[in-house]
């Protein structure tokens, strides 16, 4: 066996000086093949024969003249660096030994240095060695860690959406065995949220992104850290303290919408400070919803308005007009605001029943506008067609419709008080104050 090898060495040794002769001048003369002459042909020689056998994946026959290259000229081929990290994970995957299996995986990451060193490249290296060191033995996860840190500080947007799972990932496994803390799982989560919604915005058309960004958002909510007294505690002392800080307030709503926080008064600071500077008609919605839920009336409104008027969609609008309209009616006490609310959402959605339905209330419950207890009662009239009215638009509302009509029906003038207010069933009517519609009279 000896012998065989000798002559295999042999021919590929003539082989590898015949290549090398042929272009002697390139590898003479240049420097990063060696210092000297003598070294350039060292190196020449042995990339020639481990590129022989590595690409016959005769891994092992490759060994000493790769370790060969990268003692005497480690500059001359960053081929070296990637084939020898490939042969390198080889040999780890079929080692038995613990001890050498350890001393292989430290060779690794001394390959990934030396390349770092020859051929920069560090934040993307340093990234692949801690992926890689993490693969192939877990248990140095605080090693590999550290790896991932520097790498996504270093490349930051331009990092690889499976280093950016791969740090999630390690930094859960820090937190779960308590080498880091909460608010430094949530400010990295935050920190990969906002590389990864840039990433998405350069790239829109990479459905790997978003893929990536759902992997790391799961991975935040299996975490366990990001509950609201944790948000609280890490984040309203800094927000206080620069309340005009658009970033900070940016990634803190995030991290309070992800977590379900938007009850909190910090949701609402930083809600105002981030629409403030990036005015969106979603975001003012959830607003007013928030403040309306407050009981924080005028601020609900405010941000009511602000929603409709940058909002085009016309559904959306008609949504968003018709809760404005509630609000003016219920809480701000001004029904006929409420009336042209609900009427405008009607012009953005003509089949928004409950539209219908609140003018119908609105009339039912006046009461003081009118002059006499006839005139009172006619009301009941016009809110009863606009029951009529919105369950023709929408169906599914019928049967609410119909407990309302009987309801308020009851309320109709008598017939007598028909006849002596010199009226005729059937004939059209209108009815006075604010409401000014016009009815047909009916008898209770």
């Amino acid at each position: 066996m000896k012998t065989i090898y000798k002559l295999r060495i042999a021919l590929y040794l003539s082989t590898a000086i015949f290549s090398f002769e042929a272009s002697a001048q390139a590898y003479l003369s240049n420097p990063k093949y060696g210092p000297d002459e003598k070294t350039r042909t060292e190196c020449a020689t042995n990339l020639s024969l481990y590129r022989e056998q590595y690409n016959q994946r005769n891994f092992n026959d490759a060994r000493k003249p790769w370790q060969r290259v990268l003692q005497v000229c480690p500059a001359a081929s960053q081929n070296a660096y990637i084939h020898g990290i490939q042969m390198l994970k080889f040999w780890i995957e079929n080692e038995k030994n613990p001890t050498r299996k350890n001393q292989l995986e430290d060779s690794l990451m001394m390959v990934y240095d030396m390349r770092i060193e020859h051929f920069s490249q560090k934040g993307l290296l340093l990234g692949m060695k801690g992926m890689d060191l993490f693969q192939i033995d877990p248990e140095r996860y605080v090693e590999a860690y550290r790896y991932l840190a520097e790498s996504i500080n270093i490349e930051k947007t331009n990092s690889s959406t499976s280093a950016i799972f791969t740090y999630m990932v390690l930094t859960k496994a820090m937190y779960d065995n308590r080498k880091i803390e909460a608010d430094k799982v949530i400010e990295t989560y935050s920190m990969l949220s906002d590389y990864l919604d840039a990433m998405i915005a350069a790239k829109p058309a990479d459905d790997k992104l978003p893929q990536a960004k759902d992997s790391v958002d799961e991975i935040f909510r299996a975490a366990g850290v990001a509950n609201c007294d944790n948000l609280v505690q890490i984040f309203e002392p800094r927000v206080k303290t620069n309340p005009k800080d658009l970033e900070l307030a940016k990634k803190v709503l995030s991290l309070l919408t992800a977590s379900k926080c938007n009850t909190l008064p910090l949701y609402r600071m930083v809600g105002a400070t981030v629409f403030d500077s990036e005015p969106a008609p979603q975001l003012a919605y959830e607003l007013a919803r928030i403040f309306l839920n407050n009981r924080e009336f005028r601020n609900a409104e405010r941000y009511y308005q602000e929603a409709i008027k940058l909002q085009a969609d016309s559904l959306r609008k008609s949504i968003y007009l018709f809760e404005y309209a509630n609000l003016t009616w219920r809480e701000l006490n001004n029904p006929q605001q409420a009336r042209s609310l609900a009427l405008q959402a009607l012009n953005f959605n003509p089949a928004l029943g409950h539209a219908f339905m609140l003018i119908g209330n609105l009339y039912a419950s006046e009461k003081n506008c009118v002059k006499d207890d006839f005139e009172k009662r006619t009301v009941f009239w016009a809110a009863v067609d606009k029951f009529i009215r919105a369950k023709q638009v929408d169906p599914s509302l019928a049967a609410d419709c119909d407990k309302l009509i009987e309801l308020y029906s009851g309320y109709f003038p008598e017939q007598k008080d028909i006849f002596f207010q010199d009226l005729n069933p059937g004939a059209s009517y209108t009815v006075g104050c604010w409401i000014n519609e016009k009815t047909t009279i009916r008898a209770r």
